[in-house]
């Protein structure tokens, strides 16, 4: 059953409402609550309810569903890699991984395998809305931003990281390599949902 996240404030009353959109009140007034509901109308409902009414006589702000994240296999990440293509060419040919070579050692090489996996995910759909922006001209390391695109409600989330930090095998030779920088820029969307 779906999780959904209820947000509320406290209601200023009608004649102290403030336009949509506008801050009203600080994190720290606001009260949020995880529920299991069938759906988004049933969470809508029990938001008053849940717990002991805690939301009653309050502003409810939002009610979302709460994100369940993304767990393939790695069979599964494998064929979603290898039919990724943007305008009907493929962006992974599995051959050109060589079985001895790590893709962490070279970090122009592991840069552009980053971009190239995340790519892949999205495309692949995946991951949807996954992109990475690689800043190589840094000084000392290069960084990179996770970005997930939720078309859904228009928004970007995005987290910065040094760019090593993503692969959860740094040792992996060939297509493990590709495979553990795919697990770990799924895990890295995950936590941005």
């Amino acid at each position: 059953m779906p999780k959904y996240r209820i947000v509320s404030e406290p209601d200023p009353g009608a004649e102290h409402r403030e336009p949509r959109g506008a801050d009203f009140c600080r994190d720290g007034e606001r009260l949020v609550t995880a529920i299991k509901a069938t759906n988004l109308v049933a969470a809508v409902e029990k938001a008053a309810d849940v717990p002991a009414g805690e939301h009653r006589g309050r502003r409810i702000v939002s009610v979302e569903e709460i994100h369940p994240g993304f767990a393939y296999s790695d069979g599964e990440i494998t064929r979603a890699l290898k039919r990724a293509t943007l305008a009907g060419i493929p962006l992974i040919d599995a051959g050109s991984f060589e079985d001895d070579t790590t893709p962490f050692c070279d970090s122009k090489e592991f840069n552009a395998t980053v971009q190239l996996v995340a790519i892949a995910l999205r495309e692949s759909g995946l991951v949807l809305g996954l992109d990475t922006s690689v800043l190589a001209d840094e000084d000392d390391e290069p960084y990179v931003m996770v970005e997930v695109h939720d078309k859904a409600r228009s928004v970007y989330f995005s987290r910065g990281t040094e760019v090593r930090r993503l692969t959860d095998d740094r040792d992996a030779a060939g297509w493990a390599g590709v495979l553990a920088v795919a697990r770990e820029l799924i895990s890295f969307s995950n936590e941005l949902h």
